[in-house]
């Protein structure tokens, strides 16, 4: 079987014969690119607030679903709960689209041609449309949510939740170790 590693280095490989090599060479020669990579400043700044807007969004998902694994807020509604914290979540998603992008242009070959990048894309897509799923559910049927409080599967659901967006702080840490 083959190891973590292997997975990874034949990942790369196979971005290496794709397009994105191009593309990533492409950016890097932008007017953009140039200005952040000869600023410093720029990357690291960026990174900051990414890391800022990961606080963000993580602690208002926490709230969330210890409120549904009945840790804390019992004295809120699941709807009210989701109401406080939801515009946390997405304000700090769009912070994170922004810096991320702006990261891309700063380095974009490091990014692009990276396996755990794209790794945390996929996982960063699942988180969303789980989200959004969720947030369209509470909005449908509060009183559902409300009963099921207790239930197992919501219990299970949110320790996915969790454990899905730790996936992705631990593959956007990992993008800076990964062979490219």
């Amino acid at each position: 079987m083959p190891s973590l590693s292997d997975i990874l280095f034949s990942f790369t490989e196979w971005l290496r014969t794709t397009p994105l090599v191009d593309f990533a060479i492409w950016i890097s020669n932008t007017r953009l690119s140039l200005t952040i990579g000869t600023h410093f400043w720029v990357i690291p700044i960026l990174q900051t607030v990414h890391i800022l807007s990961i606080a963000a969004s993580f602690g208002s998902i926490l709230m969330i679903n210890f409120r549904l694994l009945g840790l804390n807020g019992s004295t809120r509604t699941v709807v009210q709960t989701v109401d406080r914290y939801q515009p946390w979540i997405w304000w700090a998603l769009l912070l994170l689209v922004v810096t991320g992008l702006g990261m891309i242009v700063g380095e974009p070959v490091r990014e692009l041609i990276n396996p755990v990048f794209w790794i945390k894309m996929v996982l960063v897509v699942v988180a969303v449309l789980v989200s959004l799923g969720f947030q369209g559910s509470v909005r449908r049927d509060a009183a559902r949510w409300e009963a099921a409080g207790g239930a197992m599967a919501v219990k299970l659901g949110s320790v996915g939740i969790i454990l899905l967006w730790c996936a992705i702080m631990v593959a956007g840490r990992w993008i800076a170790y990964a062979p490219v």
